[in-house]
Formats: C-alpha cells, structure tokens, sequence
C-alpha cells in the first residue's frame, strides 16, 4: 500500500446513525456503510495471545468408567423390547403424512437453515451431507455465521478464530440477557469490558479471500459504541455507532476480498449476533449451521418472532433443520410430559418465523451407559466413590420416547422427522457402534466419532433421497471430489 492510501486508511472515522429505530420497526435492522482497504496476499492471522497457564496432572481415577460388557446389555433387551411392545403409535391415525422435506426446495439453490446441539456443532455430520450432494467447492456457501466464535466443540466456515477472555456466550436456550434479542444462530457474544477483541481469517478451507461485503449483526445500545477495526492487518479505523436501541448491522465494503478482521472495543457494552455475508450467485447448496454444545429445542419456545424479523427481511431457508434431543434426555428424571409441552411450545413459535418453510426434525441416537471398573468386576467401591446405575437402556428408553414425541409433534405442524436412533438399529446400538472398527460411538458412548457422524448422514441421506439428484447437473463426479 504507498504511503498517501495508508494514511487515508488511518483515519478516524465518526458514523452516527440516523433513525435506527424506525429501521427496526419496519422490520429491517439499521445499518452503516464503511469502505475499508482490503490487501492482497495478506499475512496469516496471529493470535498475540498469551500462553495458557499449563494445567495440573490430573490424579489417576483409582476406579475408571468403562463400557459394560456387551453380554450385560444383551441381558437387559428383552425386558426392554417387552416393555417397547406396548408403548402407543407414534402418530396418530388421523394425521396426514407430509411430502418429502426437500420438496419446496428453490429451483435454482437449496437454502438451508440448521439448528442443533453438540452433534451439529461439530461439523462432522453437515459436511457428510455437502459431499453427498457432489458438488464443487465453490457451489456450496454459507450466509449466516453464528457468533459462537471460540466456542470449543464448533466448527464454523472460518478458517481461524481469536478470541479474548472478555467475551461471554449468551445462548437463547439458556434464558440469558441476550434471549429478549437473539441472532440468527440464537447465541451472542457480549462483552462489558473495554478492550475486549477479537479476530477472524475469513478465507476458505484453501486459504482463497471470498467476500468484500460483510455485515457485523450486533444489537445497539442506548449509548455510543466504539470499536477500532482492523481489516488484513492494516492500519485500524476508530468507528462510533450510536442510535437507538435495537438490531444493528455494520456493513464492510472493500475493493478486494478480505482475509481477516480484528476487532477491538473501546466503548462498549457490546453484543455481537454473527456474521453475513452475500452467497454467490454460483452456489447450489446454502448450508447455515448454527449448532452449539448444549443447546435444547427448548430456546425457540423463547422467540419472538419479530426478534428475528430484522435479519431475515423475506424468507430465508428453503428447508429448515431442527437436531435436539440429547440433551433434553439428559435431565433426570425424564417427564415425556414435560418434554411433549415444551417441543410443542417450541416448534409453535418456531412455525411462526417460518409457516411456510419445509422442515426436518432429526430425533437423537441411542446413548449408553458407563460403568465403574468396580462395578464390572463386582469389587466393592473404593472409599468415596459413586455408584453408576446399571441399569444400561436407562437412557435408550429416554432417547425412544423422545424419538415418539417427535413423530408426533413433527406430524402436527406439518414437519418430517427423521430418527438417528432407528437408523442405528434401535435398542441397543450405542453399543455395537462403539465396538465397530473403526468405533462410531466416542467413548462416551454419547457423542459420535468422524466416521459414526459420516455414517449418520449418509443413512439420512439413502432414507430421504438426499443426494445429486436434487441438484441435477451442478453435481460433479465422486472422483472429483
């Protein structure tokens, strides 16, 4: 850059906005326009931040968890499958079934929106579903980018990601502060601390700049906010955004695709929603992933539908994919009842975003049970010790109920609903997948391994006719891939 364009670039920009609340109440959330100078081949992003403190050895476990023997389970199934027998349908007789999911798809680009816990944050599974469908790199995008930036446990379509100690996650499902204003992925970022930053590589996967338009969603405060901006390790611009209170966008434009962003408050408070980005007019298949460790169906229960009016100002997705579950059945002890009032209260108010959408409820996989190497033994327990419960369907049992409810739920508000735990194989499956070579379950026998994610959505995939056919000749050979 010469000398008079990095000097231009150091200036100090004050933007004040005009009437940002007449921009929310009409639905759109206010924006600001900011040109920066975006460079070629521009450095790698560097954290600069400093080394964690290295942690202490944890103790040896005298009495570590285990998986139980597979003899043991086998023991336990025909009370279980006996006790299965007389559950009820899952569907009512008198409910139509729906058309296949993808059948409201847009002709030209399949725009999806998936919301999940853990087992979506991680990537795994909605990658699998990318390849499937063949097509190239450049014909699969994203629009929206959750602000769950550092998160541990999320992949995200970033190539890296720096973040201060300063930030707190806000998650809808959680009730927390933000719950009253969520972002499109329903988690924020906040900070009340000046000096709070962070920093992202916006580049693909082969490390290729992609955008010169990108939106910062953020919620605006009764106060000035200021932040210095710095875009491919230029020169920072001191930005301040002040308005009324309310959805906000700060909109980056470029000559150039950019490589990275820093961020860094100076006055806040400060709340970040995501990033967004245009999709390419290229691009076949729209996946925004908004997956985050811990999340329950219960979050949407809390929306407002005309919270989320401003981000999305006309129907965004094609195809809506909700991936709950596992977490729900995790509270003891269960109440199908409980669980049946609060998906439908969810799946209501999720309706009322989009009632027209196409939608998919993806029930949870089975789930195991550890026990203590004691236990498996039949030793007494060492002093202090807790006693697992052996009963090792207890969280199948849990998992199929859930499943049965969704069924229901999903058929009532016109949904297809499709089970990780049948296309496991039911009862029971925790347990062999996890003794598969290479294992599917992780050792957890909660989460999955790569190849159990992959395995997932390719099942989901055969069961639902995902695949290069819903693409028709944008689809590239597998051996390209």
């Amino acid at each position: 850059m010469n000398p008079v364009a990095l000097a231009k670039a150091a200036i100090c920009l004050v933007l004040t906005w005009g009437n940002a609340l007449g921009h929310a109440q009409s639905g759109h959330a206010a924006m600001t326009r900011v040109q920066v100078q975006a460079l070629s081949n521009a450095p790698d992003l560097q954290c600069g931040m400093p080394p964690r403190a290295s942690r202490p050895a944890r103790p040896t476990d005298p009495d570590p968890v285990e998986w139980p023997d597979q003899a043991e389970v086998d023991k336990q199934m025909p009370a279980f499958k006996a006790a299965a027998s007389r559950m009820p349908d899952a569907v009512p007789a008198d409910v139509p079934v729906v058309l296949p999911w993808w059948s409201r798809a847009n002709a030209s680009v399949l725009r999806m929106g998936i919301w999940g816990d853990s087992h979506l944050a991680a990537g795994f599974f909605s990658q699998e579903l990318q390849r499937l469908a063949r097509l190239s790199p450049e014909q699969v995008g994203a629009r929206f980018v959750p602000a769950s930036w550092g998160r541990p446990g999320v992949r995200l379509p970033l190539r890296k990601t720096c973040v201060s100690p300063d930030w707190q996650f806000e998650t809808i499902h959680a009730q927390s502060t933000g719950a009253a204003h969520p972002g499109p992925g329903l988690v924020s970022m906040s900070s009340l601390q000046d000096g709070a930053w962070l920093a992202l590589d916006l580049r693909n996967a082969a490390g290729r700049a992609e955008h010169a338009q990108i939106r910062l969603l953020y919620q605006q405060t009764d106060r000035p906010v200021t932040l210095a901006l710095r875009v491919d390790a230029g020169a920072e611009q001191v930005i301040t955004l002040q308005g009324e209170e309310g959805a906000a966008v700060l909109e980056l434009l470029a000559q150039e695709a950019m490589s990275t962003l820093a961020l860094r408050v100076m006055q806040g408070p400060l709340r970040l929603q995501g990033l967004e980005w245009p999709v390419a007019p290229h691009v076949r298949l729209q996946m925004d992933v908004f997956g985050y460790p811990g999340a329950t169906a219960g979050g949407w229960r809390f929306v407002r539908p005309e919270s989320l009016m401003p981000w999305w100002h006309q129907p965004p997705y094609d195809l809506v994919v909700l991936v709950f579950g596992t977490n729900e059945g995790n509270v003891q002890p269960f109440s199908a009842q409980a669980y049946r009032q609060m998906l439908q209260a969810s799946v209501s108010q999720w309706r009322a975003v989009f009632p027209q959408t196409a939608c998919l409820l993806i029930a949870p996989g089975d789930r195991g049970v550890l026990l203590r190497r004691s236990q498996k033994l039949g030793k007494p327990l060492p002093r202090n010790a807790e006693r697992t419960a052996s009963d090792l369907l207890r969280f199948t049992r849990v998992h199929q109920e859930i499943g049965r409810i969704q069924k229901q739920v999903a058929q009532l508000h016109g949904c297809h609903v499709w089970s990780m735990f049948e296309a496991m194989g039911g009862a029971g499956s925790a347990y062999r997948w996890a003794r598969q070579n290479p294992p599917l379950m992780a050792r957890d026998l909660i989460h999955f391994t790569v190849p159990g994610y992959q395995r997932l959505a390719q099942l989901m995939a055969k069961d639902l006719g995902w695949g290069p056919a819903l693409f028709g000749d944008a689809s590239v050979p597998e051996v390209n891939r």
